[in-house]
Protein backbone atom coordinates (compact mmCIF):
# COMPACT_ATOMS: atom_id res chain seq x y z
CA UNK A 1 0.00 0.00 0.00
CA UNK A 2 2.82 2.40 0.61
CA UNK A 3 3.80 2.11 -3.03
CA UNK A 4 0.25 3.02 -4.17
CA UNK A 5 -0.05 6.13 -1.95
CA UNK A 6 2.99 7.87 -3.41
CA UNK A 7 1.60 7.99 -6.95
CA UNK A 8 -1.72 9.31 -5.61
CA UNK A 9 0.05 12.14 -3.79
CA UNK A 10 2.04 13.00 -6.92
CA UNK A 11 -1.14 13.06 -8.95
CA UNK A 12 -2.84 15.30 -6.40
CA UNK A 13 0.10 17.72 -6.37
CA UNK A 14 0.14 17.75 -10.15
CA UNK A 15 -3.62 18.32 -10.27
CA UNK A 16 -3.34 21.20 -7.78
CA UNK A 17 -0.54 22.76 -9.77
CA UNK A 18 -2.56 22.55 -12.99
CA UNK A 19 -5.60 24.01 -11.20
CA UNK A 20 -3.59 26.96 -9.82
CA UNK A 21 -2.09 27.57 -13.28
CA UNK A 22 -5.55 27.56 -14.88
CA UNK A 23 -6.85 30.02 -12.29
CA UNK A 24 -3.96 32.41 -12.94
CA UNK A 25 -4.34 32.26 -16.72
CA UNK A 26 -8.13 32.52 -16.42
CA UNK A 27 -7.86 35.51 -14.10
CA UNK A 28 -5.60 37.37 -16.50
CA UNK A 29 -7.92 36.39 -19.34
CA UNK A 30 -10.81 38.07 -17.50
CA UNK A 31 -9.00 41.16 -16.18
CA UNK A 32 -7.86 42.64 -19.51
CA UNK A 33 -11.14 42.23 -21.42
CA UNK A 34 -12.99 43.66 -18.40
CA UNK A 35 -10.58 46.60 -18.32
CA UNK A 36 -11.22 47.32 -22.02
CA UNK A 37 -14.97 46.89 -21.60
CA UNK A 38 -15.02 49.50 -18.83
CA UNK A 39 -12.57 51.82 -20.64
CA UNK A 40 -13.15 51.48 -24.39
CA UNK A 41 -10.93 54.50 -25.09
CA UNK A 42 -7.89 52.34 -24.28
CA UNK A 43 -8.83 49.11 -26.08
CA UNK A 44 -6.33 47.71 -28.60
CA UNK A 45 -7.16 47.03 -32.22
CA UNK A 46 -8.92 50.32 -32.94
CA UNK A 47 -8.19 54.04 -32.54
CA UNK A 48 -7.78 55.00 -28.91
CA UNK A 49 -7.13 58.08 -26.83
CA UNK A 50 -3.75 56.86 -25.62
CA UNK A 51 -0.79 57.23 -27.93
CA UNK A 52 1.19 60.02 -29.56
CA UNK A 53 -0.23 63.38 -30.69
CA UNK A 54 1.32 66.43 -32.39
CA UNK A 55 0.25 69.92 -33.43
CA UNK A 56 0.83 73.66 -33.31
CA UNK A 57 -0.08 75.82 -30.31
CA UNK A 58 -0.44 79.59 -30.73
CA UNK A 59 0.60 81.40 -27.54
CA UNK A 60 0.23 84.87 -29.07
CA UNK A 61 0.09 86.80 -32.33
CA UNK A 62 3.65 85.91 -33.40
CA UNK A 63 4.27 82.98 -31.07
CA UNK A 64 3.40 79.55 -32.50
CA UNK A 65 5.00 76.51 -30.92
CA UNK A 66 5.10 72.80 -31.75
CA UNK A 67 3.58 70.48 -29.18
CA UNK A 68 3.95 66.71 -28.90
CA UNK A 69 1.94 64.70 -26.41
CA UNK A 70 2.26 61.09 -25.28
CA UNK A 71 -0.65 59.59 -23.34
CA UNK A 72 -0.58 56.19 -21.65
CA UNK A 73 -3.35 54.16 -20.03
CA UNK A 74 -3.00 53.78 -16.26
CA UNK A 75 -6.41 52.29 -15.49
CA UNK A 76 -6.11 49.33 -13.16
CA UNK A 77 -2.77 50.43 -11.77
CA UNK A 78 -4.19 49.62 -8.36
CA UNK A 79 -3.33 52.90 -6.67
CA UNK A 80 -6.56 54.84 -7.32
CA UNK A 81 -4.46 57.35 -9.27
CA UNK A 82 -5.18 58.97 -12.62
CA UNK A 83 -6.48 56.92 -15.56
CA UNK A 84 -4.11 58.63 -17.99
CA UNK A 85 -0.54 59.79 -17.68
CA UNK A 86 2.33 60.60 -19.97
CA UNK A 87 4.41 63.53 -21.09
CA UNK A 88 4.40 66.55 -23.35
CA UNK A 89 6.98 68.79 -24.99
CA UNK A 90 6.39 72.30 -26.30
CA UNK A 91 9.10 73.68 -28.59
CA UNK A 92 9.95 77.01 -30.19
CA UNK A 93 13.14 78.71 -31.28
CA UNK A 94 15.39 75.86 -30.21
CA UNK A 95 13.90 75.87 -26.71
CA UNK A 96 11.91 73.02 -25.21
CA UNK A 97 9.60 72.84 -22.21
CA UNK A 98 8.80 69.38 -20.82
CA UNK A 99 5.64 68.52 -18.89
CA UNK A 100 4.44 65.57 -16.88
CA UNK A 101 0.85 64.81 -17.90
CA UNK A 102 -1.77 63.07 -15.76
CA UNK A 103 -5.55 63.08 -15.52
CA UNK A 104 -8.73 61.27 -16.44
CA UNK A 105 -11.22 60.63 -19.19
CA UNK A 106 -14.39 62.41 -18.06
CA UNK A 107 -16.85 60.16 -19.88
CA UNK A 108 -17.18 56.46 -20.66
CA UNK A 109 -15.95 56.63 -24.26
CA UNK A 110 -13.03 58.91 -23.43
CA UNK A 111 -14.18 61.56 -25.88
CA UNK A 112 -13.80 64.17 -23.13
CA UNK A 113 -10.79 64.44 -20.84
CA UNK A 114 -9.10 66.66 -18.29
CA UNK A 115 -5.32 66.52 -17.88
CA UNK A 116 -2.91 68.29 -15.56
CA UNK A 117 0.31 69.60 -17.11
CA UNK A 118 3.09 69.77 -14.51
CA UNK A 119 6.00 71.77 -15.87
CA UNK A 120 9.62 71.24 -14.98
CA UNK A 121 11.37 74.36 -13.70
CA UNK A 122 10.18 77.88 -12.92
CA UNK A 123 11.83 80.00 -15.61
CA UNK A 124 9.92 83.13 -16.61
CA UNK A 125 7.45 82.66 -19.47
CA UNK A 126 4.08 81.28 -20.51
CA UNK A 127 3.21 77.68 -19.69
CA UNK A 128 0.36 75.26 -20.29
CA UNK A 129 -2.27 75.04 -17.57
CA UNK A 130 -5.01 72.45 -17.13
CA UNK A 131 -5.69 70.73 -20.49
CA UNK A 132 -9.40 70.21 -21.10
CA UNK A 133 -10.30 68.59 -24.36
CA UNK A 134 -12.26 66.36 -26.64
CA UNK A 135 -11.22 63.41 -28.77
CA UNK A 136 -13.02 62.81 -32.07
CA UNK A 137 -12.82 59.03 -31.60
CA UNK A 138 -10.21 58.72 -34.35
CA UNK A 139 -7.18 60.88 -35.05
CA UNK A 140 -7.88 64.32 -33.58
CA UNK A 141 -7.83 66.09 -30.23
CA UNK A 142 -9.18 69.58 -29.57
CA UNK A 143 -7.68 71.06 -26.41
CA UNK A 144 -8.11 74.31 -24.51
CA UNK A 145 -5.99 75.64 -21.68
CA UNK A 146 -5.46 78.86 -19.78
CA UNK A 147 -1.79 79.73 -20.06
CA UNK A 148 0.10 80.33 -16.83
CA UNK A 149 2.40 83.37 -16.72
CA UNK A 150 5.52 82.93 -14.54
CA UNK A 151 7.52 86.06 -13.70
CA UNK A 152 11.31 86.29 -13.32
CA UNK A 153 11.01 85.42 -9.62
CA UNK A 154 9.29 82.11 -10.43
CA UNK A 155 5.88 83.33 -9.24
CA UNK A 156 2.63 82.69 -11.11
CA UNK A 157 0.47 85.74 -11.81
CA UNK A 158 -3.03 86.03 -13.20
CA UNK A 159 -5.31 89.03 -13.08
CA UNK A 160 -8.98 88.74 -13.89
CA UNK A 161 -11.25 91.76 -13.89
CA UNK A 162 -14.84 92.51 -14.85
CA UNK A 163 -15.89 95.80 -16.41
CA UNK A 164 -18.88 96.97 -14.33
CA UNK A 165 -20.36 98.90 -17.27
CA UNK A 166 -20.27 96.10 -19.84
CA UNK A 167 -20.04 92.99 -17.64
CA UNK A 168 -17.15 91.68 -19.76
CA UNK A 169 -14.51 89.73 -17.86
CA UNK A 170 -10.92 89.96 -19.05
CA UNK A 171 -7.76 88.17 -17.98
CA UNK A 172 -4.10 88.92 -18.56
CA UNK A 173 -3.56 85.17 -18.96
CA UNK A 174 -4.85 84.05 -22.35
CA UNK A 175 -6.99 80.98 -22.87
CA UNK A 176 -5.96 79.16 -26.01
CA UNK A 177 -7.53 76.41 -28.08
CA UNK A 178 -5.57 74.12 -30.39
CA UNK A 179 -5.78 70.84 -32.27
CA UNK A 180 -3.47 67.85 -32.18
CA UNK A 181 -3.32 65.03 -34.74
CA UNK A 182 -2.25 61.44 -34.17
CA UNK A 183 1.52 61.05 -34.45
CA UNK A 184 4.17 58.36 -34.09
CA UNK A 185 6.69 57.57 -31.38
CA UNK A 186 9.44 58.88 -33.68
CA UNK A 187 7.66 62.28 -33.88
CA UNK A 188 7.71 62.53 -30.09
CA UNK A 189 11.34 61.44 -29.86
CA UNK A 190 12.59 63.89 -32.51
CA UNK A 191 10.49 66.91 -31.52
CA UNK A 192 12.35 69.97 -30.22
CA UNK A 193 15.68 69.05 -31.82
Amino acid sequence: MVIEQRPRRSRRKGLRLVLVGCLLVGGIGVIYPLHWLLNPWSAPGRPDLVGYWQGEVTYGSADTRTMVLHLTDQVGGGDEGPEIDGGAKVCAGGQSQAYEIYGDATNYRGTRFSLHARRSGDAAGLYLGQLVGTWDGRDGLTVSTELIRIDSGGVSHSTTSTDTRTGITTSDTPTIRFELRRAAKADYATACR
